[in-house]
């Protein structure tokens, strides 16, 4: 570990995300690891350290007091806070308790980490951030767990494995549910649609949501954990990976984009400015309603899965943990005054 190396507190310090990032940053900053209980900004004993990482708001603290009280300890010790915005609110959509938490915390922090210049714009416009506050823009990296491409060889060991039978284009629902994401439009569609040249797989429902029964949807099942190796050979049985999510809603953004880039899986795209500004190639519009899915079922053609896949492919290199390594730590230095 160099002697000039940033130290830095994160929260979340568990999180699949966080520890994708402290192991693409391994050598160039020591990372303090700090006992956080779930869901209480409790004050935190911690060494001095140059920076606060500050990820997902609601595994940290539902009570603001708490956490004015963290911030101001951060402040007391010289720290700088970065913020990596994943969200502009929770996805339990509780704006009661948490749109004042987030207000604090932008106004506190010195650096801040979006996802997309989409991200970055509802952001700001929502909440108020110091003026010297430094924003930008990093998109999001896939984990190397759900990026063997070895796995695409054993498409047909995974399929039988699954009782599935092969397919032309498989389009997969992976990922929790979220309000925003229309999971049962998407399934909707599939039934309305003329076309039989593609199948579906989906393990993103809800517990009380039932799937139209159509041969065409050859898994239909609630979501539930899986570990990364089932789904990886999930990600590596699909042709292309949905996401219909509502253009108008509050998300920022979904890792569901760089799962597809890991595998290099091709995108079915809503409207959502997201994924118009990162998938770029590898989407190829659907919409969300159950008519314009149908519509694009109807004309989808395995030369359209192909081209998509390419992009991804391509999209993959520039998206790994490498990727992130150079912009965040030079975030890191340029809150703390200190450049490479």
């Amino acid at each position: 570990m160099p002697t000039s190396a940033l130290t830095v507190v994160m929260s979340s310090y568990e999180h699949p995300y966080v520890q994708n990032l402290r192991g693409a940053m391994s050598g160039d900053v020591l990372f303090v690891p700090v006992r956080q209980r779930h869901r209480f900004a409790v004050p935190l004993q911690f060494i001095r350290a140059d920076i606060y990482h500050l990820h997902f708001i609601d595994e940290l603290g539902l009570d603001l007091e708490a956490t004015t009280a963290l911030i101001a300890q951060l402040q007391a010790a010289g720290m700088k806070i970065v913020w990596t915005a994943h969200d502009l609110t929770p996805h339990s959509k509780q704006h009661y308790h948490f749109d004042p938490i987030f207000s604090a915390w932008a106004g506190a922090a010195d650096g801040v980490i979006h996802h997309s210049h989409f991200g970055e714009k509802l952001m700001r416009e929502r909440y108020d951030f110091a003026p010297h506050a430094i924003h930008t823009v990093i998109e999001n990296p896939y984990r190397r767990e759900h990026g063997d491409l070895t796995l695409l060889g054993q498409r047909a060991a995974i399929e039988a494995d699954l009782g599935l039978s092969p397919t032309p284009i498989r389009i997969g629902l992976l990922g929790s549910p979220r309000v925003e994401r229309k999971v049962m439009d998407f399934l909707r569609g599939v039934a309305l649609s003329t076309s039989h040249d593609f199948q579906v797989v989906c393990w993103s429902l809800r517990p009380w949501e039932e799937a139209p029964h159509d041969a065409r949807i050859a898994i239909a099942q609630t979501h539930r954990y899986s570990s990364d190796e089932t789904y990886s050979r999930r990600l590596a049985i699909c042709d292309l990976i949905a996401l219909p999510f509502e253009p108008d809603g509050e998300m920022l953004t979904t890792g569901l984009v760089a799962d597809a880039f890991a595998m290099g899986r091709g995108i079915l795209s809503s409207e959502w400015e997201f994924l118009r500004e990162i998938c770029r190639d590898a989407a190829i519009p659907c919409g969300h309603t159950p008519t314009s899915v149908a519509t694009c079922l109807d004309q989808l053609t395995v030369s359209d899965v192909r081209t998509a896949q390419e992009a991804s492919r391509a999209l993959r290199e520039s998206h790994d943990g490498e990727s992130i390594r150079q912009p965040v730590v030079g975030l890191y230095r340029d809150v703390c005054g200190k450049r490479i």
